[in-house]
This record gives structure tokens, sequence and C-alpha cells, in this order.
């Protein structure tokens, strides 16, 4: 599945026995005998010195020639590259390897041939040719294993990085064909010539045989509804059309595939399981699964591996397949686990969860520096493409989820990371089957968030769950869920005994051409749909994205104080005493929390913008154009009043759990919603301190597994530190807040009824962000600030929220933004008026004779001067102009 070095994906090399064409003898015409089969073109073999025979009968012939890359840092897993049908050519002073121009060129008419290298030969007899394959290999093609959907590219083809040193380390015989092992230094020039990455280059031989498949392609139509994995694309003769084949197995026998010999005891059911899932989409026992023969690891070109890889800090599980170049059949595939979904107990989550902070804190600010960050010399080959940092806060998420319900033993852990690993393996062999990420899953869903959460609980206490055997949390596999919605996936495999709906569907169709998920439109969406639709991403959950955003809200408020301890368990017991943090260091950070909140309430105010797409609401079109564009504006229209009547109005969707005290008309949410609590430091400062003296953590378990209990003074500094982080979220929440105000458009209403309206959720969405401006900007504190004004003694009150608030918040008002330039015109001079009103009151201003912010003491100046930036971005109201007589 789920962007430090990232796990790589692995390629394998795949095989096939070329028939050469032959006849009978003499003898055995005269005999009258049944002819021979042709022997077909000699297999390469290992020569001394780790070079490579070729027999004369094996020259002119076409190999298959694919690669793996193994990086040689971090975890030496594999990055899959192009396969490519070659032949060799012996010349007086070399070997000259050509790639086949079958599908590179539109007419055989006019003569082509696609020098890749040349050996130079050590020595040479009648029988064979022993070439020098190290010095002949000195630059690695650099085109990955799948097409990207994008026509025929030379230049794709074409990409090369240099190997500047290198030494082939290993030749060997595996039965039809012959693996080469080179370890090499790699550079591209494209970016920094300076840099050389370290590899192994496995490279595979066999002889190439073209079977006569027609092979499968996806039609404009189809690929609205489901897509697989595609060859490189191929040009038709003469037409020059592109061409790109679907990857998929042959049926005629089993496909196999393995689980390494390491994975843990505790998992090989859950792998198992994974793997076998697809045969219910098969309708047939198309996938066997057992043990890796032994010594057998990924890469390996003859078994479809499972691969487990010890790995904590390393990123999503990835997979890739080998296919055939001309004809799209895969001939073996491999997926990479991690064992950061290995979560056996509650010690072993918090340690999965400071790592996986720690990796999204870095992930970040590789983001932000500025710089590009690139994690390989080659083009990714991973299926599972994910941001990394979007990933780790995720599980990291999913895991204080977990351990912040009382019910959670190490036991309902475990329970819970098998029946994750499940779903994981079941979609990475979904991939290697051929089928690409579906992300609209949850479009699909049959249970809300309420019930997601009612299941994990009955869950986690061993409950009896019958009654969500029929409940559906995404209808592919191939979706990125939330963890709460893979673990729900993964026991559904345990209890039913059914493919998820498109995966049925999917496999039908790429396999035995059925066109359910056409005719049924079920709702598709892959990588490349990501960002085009508003209810399509990365592990998201449920039909309705602005009911999903609030329930994500309330779901984050609903366990900070759960976080904050768990913050101080990972200082107080790590994994090794010697990484034990001082719990006075401990550093919450309340800005991560807030953008956090503010991403999520983004995802609601992004529905306010015409330009957000539905694909939920598009499936139902026919087509997708200008002359139906109205029609999917009112239908986008209506469907953000019913979500927002849903929540209980804009008051409780946006404005009611804020930390600002505001007159609202706040209904309650839906019975299936589950309300956000209103952010209050000092409420949530409380909770802190009940949570520590609840049974969950009057004792608790350590990282490294052992018991551990907070003295009364860490149970002080924790209560007290909390109480700031508290409440720093409060401001930072509102900075952010009122930052995505000032982002968001909101033209829906006008663009779906043709007027902006008086009483819709845009015009009361805009009357509430200048109540909250207006009460964030003039609130007064206690506080008070001594100073003087000219000769004269002066004490003025400063107000609640500080400078920087206040002026996120007079920026929100912006007339770049709204439903119409002057949405806040009004509230702008009414704010302006009453900023003015108190300033001027409390310097005595009106009395004065004459004033000048030089006549103020230095205190009383800064301030001064701060309420001038906010009212110069007020502007006040304008007088009317006298008619003319």
């Amino acid at each position: 599945m789920f962007k430090q070095p990232i796990l790589r994906s692995v390629t394998l090399a795949f095989a096939a026995v070329i028939l050469a064409s032959g006849g009978l003898n003499a003898a055995e015409a005269k005999k009258k005998k049944a002819p021979r089969k042709p022997k077909g073109t000699p297999a390469l073999t290992a020569a001394a010195n780790h070079q490579v025979t070729i027999p004369m009968g094996a020259l002119g012939k076409e190999f298959l020639m694919s690669a793996s890359l193994i990086p040689q840092s971090g975890a030496p897993t594999s990055t899959g590259l192009a396969g490519k049908i070659v032949r060799f050519e012996l010349f007086h002073d070399g070997v000259d390897l050509y790639e086949s121009t079958q599908g590179l060129v539109v007419t055989d008419d006019l003569p082509a041939r696609r020098l890749i290298t040349t050996f130079p030969i050590v020595k040479q007899d009648e029988k064979s040719v022993v070439i020098d394959f190290n010095k002949g290999m000195r630059r690695v093609f650099s085109e990955i294993w799948y097409g990207m959907s994008t026509g025929f590219s030379s230049r794709a083809r074409d990409s090369v990085a240099e190997v500047p040193q290198s030494r082939v380390f290993s030749v060997k015989r595996d039965k039809d064909q012959l693996v080469i092992r080179q370890s090499a230094q790699v550079r591209d020039r494209r970016f920094n010539p300076n840099e050389e990455g370290r590899y192994e280059i496995r490279y595979f031989f066999r002889a190439y045989t073209g079977k006569k498949l027609k092979g499968k392609e996806h039609t404009p139509r189809e690929s609205r509804y489901v897509r697989f994995f595609e060859t490189q694309a191929q040009l038709e003769k003469n037409s020059g059309r592109s061409v790109a084949k679907i990857a998929r197995f042959d049926l005629k026998k089993p496909v196999q595939f393995y689980w390494s010999a390491n994975t843990p005891k505790d998992y090989i059911e859950a792998v198992k399981d994974g793997i076998v899932y697809w045969n219910r989409a098969f309708g047939k026992e198309v996938i066997k699964a057992g043990p890796a023969p032994k010594n057998a690891t990924a890469p390996d070109s003859r078994h479809n591996i499972v691969q487990w890889v010890p790995w904590d800090s390393a990123g999503f599980a990835y997979a890739d397949i080998l296919i055939d170049p001309r004809t799209g059949e895969s001939r073996h595939g491999q997926a990479f686990m991690t064992s950061v979904f290995a979560v056996s107990s509650k010690a072993r989550a918090r340690a999965l969860i400071r790592a996986l902070r720690e990796q999204a804190k870095k992930a970040e600010e590789k983001e932000g520096d500025g710089k590009e960050h690139r994690h390989s010399l080659f083009p990714s080959s991973k299926v599972c493409r994910v941001d990394h940092a979007l990933w780790a806060n995720q599980l990291a998420a999913g895991l204080e989820d977990l351990l912040a319900n009382e019910a959670v033993t190490d036991a309902a852990v475990l329970l819970a990371s098998q029946d994750y690993v499940r779903e994981v393996v079941a979609h990475e062999v979904g991939h290697v089957l051929g089928l690409r990420h579906n992300f609209a899953g949850s479009l699909s869903a049959t249970m809300n968030h309420k019930e997601l959460d009612e299941f994990f609980t009955a869950y986690l206490k061993g409950e009896n769950l019958d009654k969500y055997k029929d409940k559906m949390s995404t209808h592919s596999m191939m979706e990125y869920t939330v963890f709460k919605g893979s673990v729900f996936v993964g026991w559904k495999m345990r209890a039913t005994k059914e493919a998820l709906p498109h995966d049925k569907a999917a496999i039908q169709w790429g396999y035995f051409d059925k066109m359910d998920v056409m005719e049924k439109k079920m709702f598709f969406g892959t990588d490349d749909h990501i960002g085009r639709y508003g209810d399509l991403d990365r592990f998201d959950y449920g039909v309705e994205p602005v009911v999903g955003a609030y329930s994500e809200i309330a779901a984050s408020l609903a366990t900070l104080p759960n976080n904050v301890i768990e913050t101080f368990i990972r200082a107080k017991a790590p994994v090794d005493p010697r990484d034990a943090v001082d719990l006075a260091t401990v550093n919450l950070s309340p800005r991560s929390a807030a953008a956090m909140i503010a991403s999520d309430y983004g995802s609601i105010l992004k529905w306010y913008r015409s330009g957000t797409r539905s694909l939920r609401l598009e499936n139902k079109f026919e087509f997708i154009g200008d002359l139906n564009y109205r029609d999917r504006v009112k239908a986008h229209w209506d469907s953000l009043n019913g979500q927002v009547t849903k929540l209980g109005g804009v008051d409780t969707a946006l404005f009611g759990y804020l930390p600002v005290t505001l007159k609202l008309e706040a209904k309650k949410p839906d019975a299936s919603i589950v309300p956000a609590e209103k952010i209050d430091a000092a409420k949530l400062t409380a909770r802190l301190e009940k949570l520590l003296d609840s049974p969950a953590y009057v004792e608790f378990v350590g990282l490294d597994e052992k018991k551990y209990k907070f003295t009364d003074d860490e149970k002080k500094l924790i209560v007290a530190q909390g109480k700031k982080y508290f409440t720093e979220l409060e401001k930072e929440l509102l900075k952010q807040l009122f930052a995505a105000f000032g982002r968001a458009t909101r033209d829906i209403g006008f663009e779906a009824t043709g007027e902006l309206g008086e009483k819709n959720v845009v015009s009361q969405l805009e009357s509430r962000i200048a109540d909250l401006a207006r009460a964030v900007i003039l609130a007064k504190d206690t506080k008070k600030i001594a100073g003087r004004l000219t000769k004269a003694a002066v004490t003025i009150t400063t107000f609640k929220h500080d400078h920087a608030t206040r002026l996120a918040a007079a920026k929100a008002l912006t007339d770049r933004i709204g439903s119409f330039k002057s949405w806040a015109k009004d509230a702008k001079a009414d704010i302006h008026a009453k900023l003015k009103a108190d300033i001027d009151g409390q310097l005595n201003i009106p009395n004065l004779k004459a004033f000048d912010e030089s006549m103020l003491s230095r205190p009383l100046r800064q301030w001064y001067l701060k309420q001038a930036e906010i009212l110069a971005l007020l502007p006040a109201k304008k007088k009317p102009t006298p008619p003319r007589k």
C-alpha cells in the first residue's frame, strides 16, 4: 500500500522457452516415427571468473532481459525496471546486445537497430562465445516496469544512468535462466553528477517465447470504472497508434504465492488469508499460498513472495509485477510487508507512535525547506505511492485512538494488528494480480463514522460482532482507508466468505471480460484522480465528505488529553532506557495538532467552492462537460446543504466547537454523528488530570514492556504542561482557521442558484466569519499597560487575544475571497468603528487638541501601532456622497 530511505518495490524476472523451427532427420524419416519437439533456444550459462557463455545457437534469438535495482543502504529491497526483449549478435571484435524494435517502430520496411551495448569477447570457439558482461554493462536503463497511461514515450524507454564502477560477483544458471548480480556505483547526470548511489543490479536472462496472446486494453469508458496496470505503451504497425496491454496472469495453472521464512509466527495466518482472499473474487481456487522454499527471498524470479522486512521506520508496504512487454502477461510478482504493521502489544503501539511521529516530522521538514528531495537515482516504481508524512501521521493517530480506548488489552492490540496485516497483504497481492488503486472504495461504505467507532469498541472488548457482517467500510481492497477501517476489513475477511464488490467485479472484468463493474457504474478513482475530486483521497472515510471531515475533527478533539499522556509515556519509558527523556524537556507541539484539525476544517470549507468536484455525484452522469455543468453544480449544492443540515447547521458544523464565545443557533447533529466537543483549555486540562488517575494510566506498560507509574510530581508537571499546550492550541487553531477562511472560495451558492441568497449556507458562513473576527479582534482582557501620553499618566486595558491572532482575523475579511466583493464591507466598517472608539476612549484622544503617536511612551506606542495595523485592514465606512444640486 501508503512518501529516510523509502522502501522500494520488487521486480521479478520472467521467463519462457522459445520453440525453434526444426524437422525430422533422415533416420527418423525412414523409421516413420513421430517428429521430435524442437529443442528451442539454448540457455545462457556461467563461465569462469563470473563471465557469461553464449551458445552459438542462441545468437540472433530473442531473450527476455529484466533487472532489479537493490539499494545498498537501509533495507536492501528492490525497484523493478521494465523488461526488454533483446538478442545477441556476434561481430569480430565483440558481441552486441540489441533491443527488439517490435512495438517501437511503425514499419519494418525501413531497417532499424537499437543497440544497447557491446560486450568484449573473452574467448570463442565453434560452440560458444564467452563475454565480459561487467565491462559491457556500463549503463542501466531506468524505465519502470509499468506504463503510466500517457502513451508511447521514446524518451522514457531510453532513459539511462551511468555505471562508472562495477563488479559482477555472481553468475548462476537457474534452470533455463541466467541470473547475473552486479555491484555498482550508479550516477544520473540529470540531477546531481556528483551523487553516486550504491546498488546491486540483478539481471535475469531467459529465452523468450512470445505466446500468442492477444492481450487486453482498457477502453476510455471502462477506465472510468476499473483500471489494471499496463505494459509500457507500444506502437502499432503503420497507424502508429499507442497500445498498452493490461497486466494479468495466465490462469491455465494456479498462481502460487509464498510467505517468506522470516514472517513472524503470529502473522503467518494473516498473511495467508490476505493472499487467498482473491479466490473469492475469482469465484474459484486460482491462488495458492504456502511457505517459501528454504533460502528463497525477494527478489526471486521463480516465486511470488510476500517478503517480511524487519524495519519499523520504513514506509508502507509495496509490490510489483513483471509483465511481458508485448502481451501484458504477468509472470511473477512480489510484495514487501514491513514490521511497522506488527503491532503486537500496547508497548509496541507506543513505540511505533513515537517512530511514526518522528518520521512524519522529518518528512514535513524536508517538504518545507524549499529543496527538491529525491530518494533514489531512479524513477519510483512503487505501486503504493503515498506522502510519507500523511501515512505516518494517520497510522499514529489510529494507534493513539486504539490506546485511548479503555477496553484495550495486549491481546486486543495483537488481534487488531493481525487483521490490519490481512487487509494490507490482500491489498498488495491485488496489485500483483494487476489491480490499480481504487481510492473511491469508501464512497460505497454502508456504515458511518459512529458505527465504525462502535464496531471498534465492541471488537476490542471481544463482543459479538455478527450485526456488522453485512456492513461495508469500503467496496474495494485497493483503497487506503483509516486504521479502524482497515481493521474492520481484516475482521470481515475472517468473519465472512465474500469478496468486496469492486474487487470481484474488477477481477471478473480483467480476467473473464465480464462487465458488471461498468454496468453497475461502480465508484472508481486511482492515483491519477487524486486532487481531481474532493471526495477522493487517501485515508479518507465515508460517503459524505463534509460529515466525514466533521467526524475527524470530533475524533481528534476527543483524544487530545490521551495523546498528551502518551507523549510523556514515550519519553519516560522508551524501548532503550538510554533514550529516556527528562519529562521537563518534553516538547508538545500545539502547532502540529492545530494543523491536523485545520486540515479537516479546510476539507469542509472546500465544498463551498463550485470548482470542487465530487466523484460520487459525477458518477450519476453519463458524461462530464459543459452541457451538464449546471446540473452537476446543482447536485453539489444540494449535497452540501443536505450534509450541513445533517450536522445541525452551519453553526454546529463549523463554529460550535471553536474556543470563542459566539451567539449561535446551534442544533444537535443527526443521531448517527458524534458531536465535536468545544475546545476549552480549562476543561481539557481537567480531563487530562482525571485521566492520569484512571485505571488505564495509574499503572501503564512502557515501550520496553515493563510496568511504570508516574510520580505525583510528574503528574503535576504533565498537568501544567498540558494546560499550556491546550491554551496555546486555542490560539494556534484560531490563527490557522482564519488563514483558511482567507483562502476559502465561496461561490457555490451563486453558481448553483444564480443569486447570492440571504439565508443560505454561504451567507450564514460568511456572517459567522465576521462574527468570529469581531469577537476575536474586540474581546478585552483584564491586563493593564501603564504609560504616559505627553506628561499625563495613562493606563489602558489590553485585548484578550494576541496580536497575531487578531491580525489573522482582520485578514480573513479580505475582499479577494467571498461570495461577492463587498461581503465583509459592513462588518469591517463596524469593527473599525468600535475598535477606533475603544482606542480613542482609552487614550482620551477626542479631548486632545492634536494627537501624534510620538506623544506616547514606548509601551503605549507599541500597543497603539498594533491597533493601527489592524485598523488599516478594516476600512471605515465612507460617508455617502451628497447629491448634486
